[in-house]
């Protein structure tokens, strides 16, 4: 499994308190598109489909913390 950059975790994090794509985009001041790729690079470096297998993955290997 790939390490997950600063950006990614930041969005992760986000993403795992409950934030939209658009909420995500505005507090972090980037682009919705920006954050679906980001979305995108960490499903792929996880190995999963969606956020919450996304989440599972990263507290597992201590990617971020729970």
């Amino acid at each position: 499994m790939l390490k997950l950059s600063e950006r990614e975790i930041d969005v992760l994090e986000m993403a795992i308190s409950g934030c939209s794509n658009k909420e995500i985009a505005e507090k972090l001041f980037i682009t919705e598109s920006t954050v679906k790729a980001h979305l995108s690079s960490i499903f792929r470096k996880l190995n999963v489909k969606n956020r919450t297998a996304a989440v599972m993955a990263a507290i597992s290997e201590k990617q971020i913390s729970n």
